[in-house]
């Protein structure tokens, strides 16, 4: 898989969890919490792809 793909696809899954946490948290606030930092995980997966190929 190019980075290309890679990025977009941890983007298009972090926009879906986004989703899916906003559904969850209104039934469980400790699951959407929970969510939330996969989210944050994915945000700094991208920033650290975004900047090796910067620095490349």
């Amino acid at each position: 898989m190019k980075d290309k793909e890679l990025i977009t696809e941890i983007q298009n899954m972090r926009m879906r969890l986004g989703v899916l946490r906003d559904n969850i948290s209104s039934h469980d606030e400790i699951a959407g919490e929970y969510a939330g930092d996969v989210m944050a995980i994915m945000t700094n997966i991208l920033s650290r792809i975004s900047k090796e190929r910067v620095d490349r």
